[in-house]
Order: C-alpha cells, then structure tokens, then sequence
C-alpha cells in the first residue's frame, strides 16, 4: 500500500521591511508607502510605523513565488504594477488589495517600469534587454522592442503636446498620436522609440558610460540621465511639432508643393480626407519627428564619484531633482526657475559681448567682430550649469536602494519637500528638505523618522520556539528579537552580540544566545532586557547549544574546542539606584565542567534520553560521547567536508548529519552504522531538525530550499520554495504542526502542516513539471514572421531594419499558453465534428423527404387523387379543430410560436436543457452544454487570458489556424465579440502569410473575411465615437450647469437645485447627441 504524508505549506512570512531590489513608492495621498518585501508588497503607514496591507500574490502550483524587482504606479490612480525577477508583471489595486492581471513578457528579472501619465500604457525592461509596451485597459501585449545589447535599465513615456507647435495631426485624426518612449542601458545609449510605427527613431550612444537611470520632468521639457561615471546629464526634449523643421529625406516627388515636409504632408493629406495613399507620409512623418526629440544640453558633475542608480524629479512642484548612487548619499539638484535662466543667459551673452569687442579692439576690426558675434549670439544657449545647482545632500548612515518623493499633502510650511529613502538594512527613512522665507533651501535635510523596527537589519542566523511554541526568538548580528509565532508581530527587540545559536529556558520566559565573540547572553523575552549572563564564556564564536532533557542546563559547541556544561542559577544583583536595598534575584547560569576536543565544534546534541551527546567536529567527523561520564563511545566517519548540523529522533534511535559536502548521512546509535548518505541540496546543508516523535525531518540548505525527508525510506517527501537567499535554521513545535525558517533574505516563514495528503509520486511528477516550465521559458520561441525576416534581410545586407521590424510580440511561451492552445484545437475539433453532424442529418432527412414526395407523386399518377384529397381534408379538418382549441387556451400568438417551437425541437432535448442549433431528430452533444459549435469554439477562445492570446495562436498548427480563421466569417457575420475577431484575423493572417498564399482553400475564406472585417470595424468604432461625444457632451453640460458666478440668494437656490437634479429620460432627446 503506498503511505500518504500531509502536505506542509507556508502559513505566513514576516520580518522583511522593504527589500533593497526595488525603489519604493507613495499612494496619491502621501499617507502610505508601498515597499517590495520579497515576493510580496507591503503597504506601510509611515506616521503609524505599522504595515497596513500585504500584498501577496497566490501561490503557484510549481516553483517559489518571485521575488519583486521593480514597482510602478499610475498617477491619480490605486493602480501598482510590481515587475517580478522571473520577468512577470502583476498589477494591484491598493483599495482592496486585489491582483486580477498577470503579464508575461520577459525571459528573465524586470529592470525597469514605468506607466505613462494616463495609466493606459505600461513599459517594462528587462535583463533580456527586450522592451515590452503592455495594453493596461486591454490587460495585453502591444510590442515588442529589440534593439538594446545590454540590460534595460530604465524607460520612461515622452509624450508630446499636440497644441504645441504648428497644426500636427492628432491620433483621431489619423495621424501620430505624439506618444513617444525613451530607453536607456547598460550598452551606454539612450534610445528614442516612435510607438505609432514601432520604430526606433533617435539612438544617443556618445555617453561614454552605461545609463543606469533617467526621468522627464514635471513639464516634459528636460529629460535627466545619470550614468556609471560622474556626471548628471541633460537633454532637452522637444514637445509638440515644429513647422520651420528640416525635410526628412531628398525630393520625394516633383510637384508643386515638393518643399513641404512630411509632417505637413500628412497633415494636409488628413484634412483633404486622403487616406490609405498617404500612409507611408504619416510613418514618415512620425519617425522624423521622433528623431529630433532629445537634443544635449551638457552634463554637470556630480559631488559623489559612484555610479548613479536612480534618478527622479519631484512632481509635487518642488522643482527638484534627486540622484541616488550606490553609496550613501542622495543628491537633491535645484532646478533653476525660468527667470533665473534668462538672467544667466543675459549675463553670459553679455559677458561673452564684452570679450569680443576686446578682441576687436586689439585687432582694430570691431564692425565685423559685432556682426560675427551677432551670428554665434543666435546659437547661444544655455547649459546643464546653467539649469541645475546642487541644493543639498541627504547623507543616511546605511547604503541606499532607493528613494521616492512625497506628493503635495506631505509639505508643511517651510517644507520644500519630503523624500523616503529606501536603505540596504531593511529599514527605510523618512527626511524633510526644508527652506526659508525665500524659498532657498536648507543646506541640512532632517531625519523625522525611521521604520526598521519589524526586522533585522541582516541574516536570522538562528531561532528558537518557546515550550508552548506562542513566542519565537530570533538572533542577528545586533541583537536579538522577540515575535509572536501566530501573526508575525514583532513584540520586542533586545540589543546584544552577533547571535549564532539559541535555546529557551523551561517556563519559556527566558532564552539563552550564543554569539560570534563567546558571550553567553540571557534574555528576558516577557520584559525585553538583557540580563547578566557570561561574556567570556567560550574564547571562540559558540557554534551550537543544547538543552539537557532534565531542565537542569545546557550544552555549548564552540570554536575554541571545548564543549562546556553550564546550570541554571538565581544570582543576587545589585541595582545601581537602590544601593540601600537588598537588590533582587535574576536567572543567571554557572559553568559546571568541560569536554576538550581536538578540533572546532561545530555542533551539539544531547539525546532525549539524556544518555549520549553528540557533537560535530571541523575534521569531518561526529564523534559521540556519554554524558554522565562524558566517556567516548562512537565515531562517525563518511562526510568528505565538515558536518555543519545534525539532530537526533525523539526516540534516540536515529541521528541525521548534514553537512558542506551537500549531503545527508543517516546514522544508528546502537552501533554508529550508516543507514544511507543522501544528495540533498544543491549547497551546503545548514540545519537539520526532526520532527517530534516521528523519523520525519526538515533541512535547509544555502541553496534556499527546505525539504522534508523520510529518514525511514531515505527520500525526499517536498521541497518547500520560499527563501530568496540562503536558509540558515530551522525549528519544529512541540508537536509538529509547523515549522519555522530563518535566511540571508531577512524573512521568517512558518510552514504549517494540513489536512491535505499527498503522495510521493505525484510530487515527483510536479517537479518534472516545473522543469519543463523551466526549460520551456528559456526558449524565446517564434516571433512575428514578417519582423524577424526583415531583421535579418537588414543584417546580411549591412542596412538598417525598416520601422517596424524592430518590434515582435509581447507575450512569450509558457506551460499556460501551451495548454490555451491544446484547448482551442480541442474545442474547433468538436465544434467540427458536431457541424458535420448537423449537416449530415440535413441532408439525409432532405433525401428521404424527397423519395416521400416522388411516391405521392406516382400514387396520384396511378388514381389515387380521390382518397388523397378526403385524407386531406380530414386531416385538415382536425388540425382546424386543434387549432380553435389552442387559440382559446392561449393568451397570445408568442405562446402558441412557443408551444410549437418545443414540439418541434423535442429531439433535441439534452441534459442541459433543448438546443436549437440541433434539427429535430438529432439528439445534442452534451459537451457544446446547449451550444452551437461556432458559439462553443468561441467560448474556448474567450475563456483564455487576453495576455496570453497571441502565443496560444502562435502555437496553433496551420490546419487548425485555417479552421478558427473561417470561423471568423460566421462570427463576424452574427456581430459576436468584433474587436476580438478582428484581433484574430489580423494575427492569423501576419503568422501564416506564406501559407494562406499557397493554399487555394484560404482564398474563398480570405475574400469571405475581408468586407466583413471592414463592416464590423467601422461599426464598432462608430458606436465608441458616439459613445465618446455623448459623455463629453454630457461632461460639458454638467460643468456649464454647476459653474459661474452667484449674485444673489435666489440665483444661489436656482443653480443649487439645478445642478443637483439629474436630467430625467424625457428631457434627454431634447440634449445634443442623445436619444
């Protein structure tokens, strides 16, 4: 029979404050500051200090969640976009906390996102130096951009302003829409993308350095870029479109109007009502103008000599701008005001004016050097000098990670502006940049608080749970602190040593801590102090403690080779304010005797029995002893690296040995014999502990992994992924129900045991599972067809791509879109089959009705009119008869139509109800669940995610492709799901050009599918158009009825009760655009 274990799974985790990987953010109203702790987000009130949201995505069927690397939100909206480090993308809604959105587009760790300023579009980057433009409100794809050689760093929307300049053409037009997206690199360029033609327009390749970090300004007219060297700098970003521009290109045609550029080209040919001819004008023109949108301003130099990691600008109208390095500073640069910079300007042109007229005097030629100066004069311009000044710099004690400043709400009087500061140690700081009555800022910026209090500032390098397992300790490298093991609430924090081992007392009220000097440290968890207890207790770090099964004491394992037994005592203490009384009683420990090794110890045990101690030697050894008379008894040979831990059952019968060389060594103590050696982590094995009164134990390894064994069978019954770094302890309750790990990430995970069981078998087939997802995101898979062919046509031929060629499909391959696609080929071939049937049984009833109507035929031939005309009409006369009766018994014609309608498609009953779509005599197949074929195909198509539609196309054959294309004509004929057809189509038709061109069966559904496309785009964008004018109509009419001046009391009551009264249904024909 095979045995059934109960699954553990991760409960909860706590301990991480913010995770260095990702800058943090501020919610719209500045009271709450969004954080990456790991895999999940957490939301925290900085006024209160407390976390007030978690944001934890589900759990994943295979593999650990990924860690998140990026965040990103919407202004003026709840929406949080967090890139994860397996190159997803999910987006949150800080209101209630709610994840409905899962985009997958990267092969490996998100490095940059950003949204654009209406919260539509979203960009991410990543390590795989592909850029990726997501749809946010069609939760899709839109491109994919190549072009990068190195990792994304950052990216940022650039969109112009269509009432600038000379008359461009808008979107609705039909023109660009001005929507343009700026990348930058580890490669040291900065690139210009044109979104209309998927084109990249302007490439800035001259920095000399990688770009690490780059931002717009609030207005959109300076763009700054921070890279790996030691200057800041600054281009400026043309908005709008200029009409005194350069051609793009040489003669493009010879007619009247050849000196026009392409842009006024295509704007003329949009106002004459031109169309498809001037399409390739309007691409023309988009990618010109994208050409010339940064221009370099220069750079200035930067105090701090490290490389930049992120650069923002206040938004709040601070006008400042912040540069964030890899040290320990951020740099706070003042923009210059517009009359500040017409005065530089004025003052350099006049200085320069003066140098020239000295020259001309020296050279006797002044009018001519005037006229020379007033020709370079008309190029002059300003500087990164002249527009930035370095305000002030905020110094934290640790490094930074990121920062992000505070909306308009935070600002005081006298507050310029409010930045948090993200910090390596798992805290962040909150600093005010302060100025005076002039609006000069302050030379010092001012700490006003600091959220560090739920972690530790580095690894939990132990931890230990109390005899009723309410209160877990854990130890650091400053101390040590207390939580409760039910929330994850951080109840106490005590400062001490760098903590390596710990234990609790009996009672559970106090706990002793080894640490790295030798200490011996004991710690009240109730009150939160640290009592007296042995600082020169071990000459080395103590590696290891033991309680004795009897309460009596302790064991330690140190590195100074010794093994010491200590008691518990109440010593006498003296208060230093009461020096008259007779002071007071704490718990303290005595050292009792001593066990000399020949090498370090790297770990004890004692056996619950209390007969035997067991320690781990540096030699690769364990070596076990009797405790009484501390007499040799056993040796354990076989690691080939030190054993770093090892524990004994609840029984003594079993002790298990994991150590450097990766593996775990199961050993008997009756006769120190091996039972078997295990390969059991990718790295070295950390911790080990049994599970209470079972043979059953948990492992953590360097490798992040904590695995449950069977030390009884010698495998591995799960593999419990959670940790981002190395798992260095483990602790079990008193009765097993949950386990609790501690790492180099900082966090603390509990793995509570269920009531779910599981067998070992279908555990393995999960983790083949996981490696073929694995594996199968590796592959980039194919890409658009037509792109990929001209990306290639361009690099044998040394030319540059053609717009749009550097763009291929969002999406990428994954076990999802793989089993999208088997679903689709699944649902066309029944839908399929069940249409075959549908036609077969027509026709067959049309030949035997036709056989029926040639033998009435040869009946009235041979004489038999007579009798067929009294059948006839006794036939009729009943049906009259039926027929009064209904009508009487009938309220209206509908019901008699549907009282013969169930008559008539009585064959087709089934078990979800009759189906229509079945002639009669034809019973239905329950698995269209009352559906025609065409709509249950269509079903199959809309239940997959709108993300993961193109690759599941993609990986449609070409027979199945040609299938769901003419399917297409039917759908769009019944008007059914037009955008989402329409998408299909074109998708389709871009994969598989080359064969619905060779095959003769796709030209009568192509030639079907064209008007049809063409009719149903119009409607539907007709009918948004309508929809558009009637809510800005409606928005119009409300601003015109609730604003203007009030002069009087009545005029007061008469707007009041008309702005507050909606118009009713009867009065709304009488509005524009309404019926």
């Amino acid at each position: 029979m095979v045995k059934a274990y109960l699954r553990y799974e991760q409960a909860r985790a706590f301990g991480v404050v913010a995770s260095p990987q990702a800058p943090p953010v501020y919610d719209d109203t500045g009271k709450h500051l969004v954080t990456a702790a790991l895999e999940r987000l957490a939301v925290w009130d900085v006024r209160r200090g407390v976390e007030a949201k978690s944001l934890l995505p589900p759990p994943r069927e295979s593999g650990a969640l990924p860690a998140v690397t990026r965040i990103a939100r919407a202004e003026g909206s709840d929406l949080v976009a967090a890139g994860h480090s397996d190159g997803t993308i999910r987006l949150w809604s800080l209101d209630d906390a709610s994840t409905d959105v899962l985009l997958k587009g990267h092969r490996s760790e998100v490095t940059a996102l950003r949204f654009n300023a209406s919260g539509s579009m979203l960009v991410s980057g990543g390590k795989d130096t592909n850029v990726v433009v997501w749809d946010v409100v069609a939760e899709t794809g839109l491109c994919r951009l190549r072009g990068h050689k190195d990792q994304v760093t950052d990216a940022v929307f650039a969109e112009a302003d269509a009432t600038a300049g000379g008359g461009a053409p808008s979107s609705a037009a039909g023109g660009s829409s001005g929507v343009r997206l700026v990348t930058c690199s580890k490669d040291a360029t900065v690139k210009v993308w044109d979104l209309d033609t998927q084109h990249c327009a302007q490439t800035v390749a001259a920095l000399g350095a990688e770009c690490w970090s780059m931002d717009v300004d609030p207005t959109g007219g300076r763009l700054a870029v921070g890279t790996s060297d030691d200057r800041l700098h600054l281009f400026a970003v043309r908005r709008g479109y200029d009409d005194g521009e350069e051609e793009f290109g040489d003669g493009v045609s010879d007619l009247s109007d050849d000196d026009e550029t392409p842009r006024k080209k295509a704007a003329r040919a949009d106002e004459n009502g031109a169309g498809v001819p001037m399409t390739q004008a309007r691409k023309a023109a988009s990618i010109a103008d994208a050409s010339n949108l940064l221009t370099p301003v220069g750079h200035v130099p930067r105090s701090d000599k490290s490389r930049v990691s992120h650069v923002r600008f206040d938004r709040a109208g601070g006008g400042l701008l912040g540069v964030q390095t890899v040290g320990r500073a951020i740099e706070v640069w003042r923009v210059r005001s517009a009359s500040e910079k017409a005065k530089r300007l004025k003052r350099k042109q006049k200085r320069r004016r003066e140098k020239e007229k000295l020259r001309a005097k020296e050279r006797n030629g002044e009018e001519e050097t005037e006229t020379a100066w007033d020709k370079d004069a008309e190029g002059e311009g300003l500087t990164a000098a002249d527009e930035l000044e370095l305000a002030t710099v905020v110094r934290p004690k640790a490094k930074t990670r990121g920062f992000a400043w505070a909306p308009r709400q935070r600002r005081r009087p006298g507050i310029r502006a409010v930045v948090a500061v993200l910090l390596d140690n798992n805290a962040f700081e909150e600093w005010e940049i302060g100025q005076d009555a002039d609006g000069v800022v302050a030379e010092e910026p001012t700490k006003i608080r600091t959220i560090d209090a739920q972690g530790h500032r580095a690894d939990v390098r132990a931890l230990a749970l109390s005899p009723d397992d309410g209160t877990l300790l854990t130890c650091s490298h400053k101390g040590v602190k207390v939580w409760n093991s039910e929330d994850g609430a951080c109840l106490r924090s005590v400062d001490g040593g760098y903590g390596l081992c710990a234990a609790f007392a009996p009672g559970g009220r106090h706990a002793v801590v080894g640490t790295k000097s030798g200490a011996l440290e004991i710690v009240d968890t109730q009150a939160g102090v640290q009592l007296s207890g042995m600082r020169d207790a071990h000459a080395g770090a103590v590696w290891g403690v033991a309680l004795l099964p009897d309460g009596s004491g302790f064991v330690t394992a140190s590195a100074d080779k010794t093994v010491k037994f200590f008691e518990w005592r109440l010593m006498d203490v003296e208060d230093d304010e009461d020096e008259g009384g007779e002071g007071r009683r704490e718990l303290g420990i005595a050292h009792v005797r001593t066990l000399q090794m020949a090498e370090d110890v790297l770990s004890v045990k004692v056996t619950p029995d209390g007969k035997l101690l067991s320690v781990s030697l540096l030699d690769n050894t364990l070596k076990v002893f009797f405790v009484d008379s501390l007499k040799f008894f056993l040796s354990l040979y076989g690691h080939r690296l030190p054993a770093l831990c090892h524990d004994v059952s609840s029984d003594s019968q079993l002790l298990a040995s994991g150590g450097a060389d990766k593996n775990i060594r199961i050993w008997g103590l009756d006769f120190g014999d091996c039972h078997r050696s295990v390969f059991a982590h990718e790295d070295s094995v950390t911790s080990i502990a049994f599970v209470p009164k079972t043979h059953y134990l948990f492992s953590t390894g360097k490798d992040r992994l904590v695995k449950y064994w069977d030390a009884d069978k010698f495998e591995p019954l799960l593999t419990l992924q959670g940790h981002h770094a190395s798992a260095w302890c483990v602790a079990l309750s008193t009765r097993g129900e949950f386990a609790v790990t501690g790492g180099h990430d900082r966090a603390i995970r509990v793995w509570e045991r269920t009531d779910e069981p599981f067998f070992v078998d279908e555990e393995k087939e999960k983790r083949l599972e996981s490696l073929l997802e694995e594996g199968g995101a590796e592959d980039d898979g194919d890409d658009d067809r037509i792109a990929a062919a001209a990306r290639e046509n361009a690099s044998a031929n040394g030319g540059v791509a053609p717009a749009g060629a550097e763009a291929g499909m969002a999406g990428r391959k994954t076990l999802e879109t793989l089993t999208a696609a088997d679903q689709i080929v699944d649902a066309l071939d029944v839908a399929g089959h069940e249409r075959k049937r549908i036609d077969d049984h027509v026709r067959t009833n049309g030949r035997d009705k036709d056989a029926n109507d040639d033998a009435e035929a040869k009946a009235v031939e041979n004489g038999d009119d007579q009798e067929d005309e009294e059948e006839l009409k006794k036939a009729l006369d009943e049906f009259s008869d039926e027929e009064e009766e209904d009508e009487e018994g009938a309220e209206d014609d509908d019901d008699v139509d549907a009282a013969d309608a169930v008559v008539v498609n009585s064959a087709s009953l089934s078990a979800y109800g009759y189906n229509p779509s079945y002639p009669s005599g034809l019973p239905p197949n329950p698995l269209l669940m009352g559906q025609s074929p065409e709509r249950y195909a269509l079903s199959a198509i809309e239940n997959v995610r709108a993300a993961d539609l193109e690759q599941a196309v993609l990986a449609l054959p070409f027979s199945s492709a040609l299938t769901l294309l003419d399917y297409l004509g039917g759908w769009l004929e019944a008007g059914e799901k037009t955008e989402l057809t329409c998408r299909l189509a074109s998708l389709i038709v871009r994969l598989h050009y080359v064969q619905l061109g060779a095959t003769h069966r796709a030209r009568s559904v192509l030639l079907r599918l064209r008007p049809l496309l063409r009719k149903r785009a119009k409607e539907l964008r007709n009918l948004m158009g309508f929809n558009l004018a009637g809510m800005n109509m409606w928005e119009t009419h409300l601003k015109e009825g609730g604003g203007g001046t009030k002069k009087d009391d009545d005029e007061d009551e008469n707007t009041a009760n008309f702005t507050d009264e909606l118009i009713k249904d009867e009065d709304a024909p009488g509005l524009p655009g309404w019926g």
